[in-house]
């Protein structure tokens, strides 16, 4: 077994730079088999060098800058920690045994392997949540991603391979690559991501719906809106059928398109009952219009176009700061709308049109063309839907909602908290009335890459509780227009659960003057 100051040593990610994202191995050739360890010597500090007598011949006048390098010594002291640092984990790496090399060899063999898969299923990105779920499974049956780090399951395989156990009969790591195989092509790598790893765009394309389908019989939408879930799989096979390859294969790629599903379930149905309630307009002008705020894709709104009655919906507007400007190609970093425009002369039929508008609803100048081009120039009533909306983004949702006479309707899921830089600049929000007291409702964290990075989020619970009681309040309509509802979506741990609905027992069908932050610059 490996020494305590080896085992220590395979702790940091220096030793094996290739398994942590640095560069290639440089102890490696170029079959990626490492060469033959050098002996191990007793490396002494650079300050211990410099006290012992040198036993070196002069260095030859054809080589000076290598004896400048030799005698150079660092010029503060942390530099000079830094190198004796540097000197002892390249000597304990020098020593490790030829069973460890044996295993990392492996290791790689896996690692390039998922990498194939990486690339057949067009895997890019820096999702932090995608990244862990690839991990795991490059890992699978490795002893996990912290075996180098001295772990239990470490351990249990480093000495596995030193008594020819498991693991240590195949000199090429034949077993590892077809675990690693294994791990990523039947246990997948995470909801929505490993069941396309390593496949085809055409097998992508046959086994989706009934993939998804499979997938949503294990969530809510399956147990308590049976028959959204089977309006759904329809809607899917439609789909599949209609849209072009490419575009297909983007709508179901993200692997979010269950997910957006599942949590949309009660916004749908209280998007059907109310437009089931509503007559059929003598005026085709006076349909309704529905507003989908921070669409994102754009799911909740391709499924309503599907499922509402187009003779009282005449538009879904998606609202989303990501798409790109009008009639102005998408760039890489912007949402690609090929699927609600269409592409190379195919153009989608989508029962109720779809329109993208580029407008950030934190901006007072866009929230006034919204006002222009939207409440202003249609009539019939408005059905506003603010799906996973975070920190202020609900507080703009409510003042859509209160400002304007002709919104029929609010559905409203919070998301997380407003950041604590809010408290530096405000005491109060008032929001229908009511004052929101900012310190009560704001959290010291935030979200970086899909990571939260702060207190414990199970400490958040009660002021998250306290967030959605003030949102309620400060929707302005009286207390039987509106209700909030706790519906389990978040199964695992979740405590964003919070669903708010407002209906307005009598609205306006003609646009109204635009008032407050919606009013014209004077």
């Amino acid at each position: 077994t490996l020494d305590d100051d080896a085992r220590g040593a395979m702790g940091n990610k220096n030793c094996v730079p290739e398994l942590f994202g640095g560069k290639t191995d440089t102890a490696s050739d170029a079959n990626d088999r490492p060469r033959a360890p050098k002996v191990a010597e007793t490396i002494a500090s650079p300050s211990k060098q410099a006290m012992r007598p040198s036993t070196d011949p002069e260095p030859s006048s054809s080589a000076p800058a290598a004896a400048a390098q030799q005698t150079r010594k660092p010029s503060t002291p942390g530099a000079l920690k830094r190198m004796e640092k540097r000197e002892q984990r390249r000597a304990v790496t020098a020593s490790l045994p030829e069973s460890w090399r044996l295993l990392e060899e492996r290791q790689r063999a896996v690692i390039r392997r998922v990498a194939e898969c990486e690339r057949a299923a067009g895997y890019v990105g820096t999702n932090r949540a995608k990244k862990t779920a690839w991990g795991n499974a490059r890992y699978q049956g490795l002893g996990g991603k912290n075996y180098l780090k001295g772990g239990k399951r470490g351990k249990a395989w480093q000495n596995g391979v030193e008594n020819g156990g498991e693991g240590a009969e195949d000199d090429d790591g034949g077993a590892m690559v077809e675990r690693g195989n294994d791990a990523v092509n039947d246990e997948g790598v995470g909801v929505g991501v490993g069941w396309y790893a390593g496949k085809t765009d055409e097998e992508i394309v046959a086994d989706t719906v009934s993939w998804l389908a499979q997938e949503m019989r294990a969530m809510m939408i399956y147990r308590d809106y049976r028959e959204i879930y089977e309006r759904a799989v329809t809607i899917l096979e439609k789909w599949r059928r209609s849209f072009p390859k490419s575009v297909w294969i983007r709508v179901v790629k993200s692997g979010r398109i269950a997910k957006e599903l599942n949590e949309c379930a009660p916004v749908i149905k209280h998007a059907l009952d109310r437009v089931d309630k509503m007559p059929v307009p003598a005026d085709p002008d006076e349909r309704a219009t529905v507003i989908d705020l921070c669409s994102g894709f754009g799911y909740l709104g391709m499924f309503l176009s599907e499922m509402l009655d187009p003779r009282k919906v005449k538009m879904i507007a998606l609202v989303d700061k990501q798409w790109p400007m009008f009639n102005a190609a998408p760039k890489s970093h912007q949402i690609n709308w090929d699927h609600v425009y269409g592409i190379d002369g195919w153009d989608p039929e989508w029962p109720i049109k779809l329109q993208t508008r580029k407008d950030d609803i934190k901006q007072a100048g866009q929230l006034r063309q919204i006002e222009k081009h939207v409440f202003g120039k249609h009539r019939g009533p408005f059905i506003i839907l603010a799906v996973h909306l975070c920190g202020t983004l609900s507080v703009k949702a409510v003042e859509m909602f209160n400002l304007h006479e002709n919104a029929s309707d609010l559905v409203l899921k919070p998301c997380c908290l407003p950041g604590w830089n809010h408290t530096y600049t405000h005491d109060t929000w008032e929001l229908g009335g009511h004052c929101i007291p900012v310190k009560d409702v704001c959290a010291k964290g935030k979200w970086k890459g899909n990571r939260w990075i702060g207190p414990p989020r199970s400490h958040l619970r009660h002021k998250f509780a306290t967030w959605c009681d003030n949102l309620h309040k400060g929707i302005d309509v009286a207390e039987s227009e509106k209700r909030t509802e706790q519906i389990i979506i978040q199964e695992e741990g979740g405590h964003q659960n919070t669903f708010m609905f407002a209906e307005r027992e009598r609205y306006s069908v003609a646009p109204g003057a635009p008032s407050g932050v919606y009013a014209p610059k004077s």
